[in-house]
């Protein structure tokens, strides 16, 4: 079963989840970290609202994987609990901010 609290946070310690106002932000090349993100959101009564490729993230030469990247508003109540560990162990930028959006 997966600890959705302890999910959450372990994606702000990775750059893949950052907080932008009242904006979860989740990124990542891997289309079963998206649905588990998308699981989180909602055990917490959020919704992602949107979910789009924004780039190519390469992976060895000739290779290259899509960033897909999610948008979810933040929880209420109980989302500020995220917002606070991010403001104090996460970062301004995902790991794959480098790709032009």
């Amino acid at each position: 079963m997966l600890d959705y609290g302890k999910q959450i946070k372990a994606w702000i310690r990775s750059q893949h989840l950052i907080c932008d106002g009242t904006d979860f932000i989740f990124e990542t090349v891997d289309q079963t970290q998206l649905e588990k993100f998308e699981l989180c959101i909602e055990s917490m009564g959020s919704k992602v609202r949107a979910v789009k490729a924004v780039g190519n993230w390469p992976m060895g030469p000739k290779r290259s994987f899509k960033v897909l990247r999610a948008i979810a508003s933040v929880p209420r109540p109980g989302g500020e609990e995220f917002v606070t560990y991010w403001a104090k162990k996460g970062n301004q930028q995902t790991r794959y901010s480098e790709i032009n959006s």
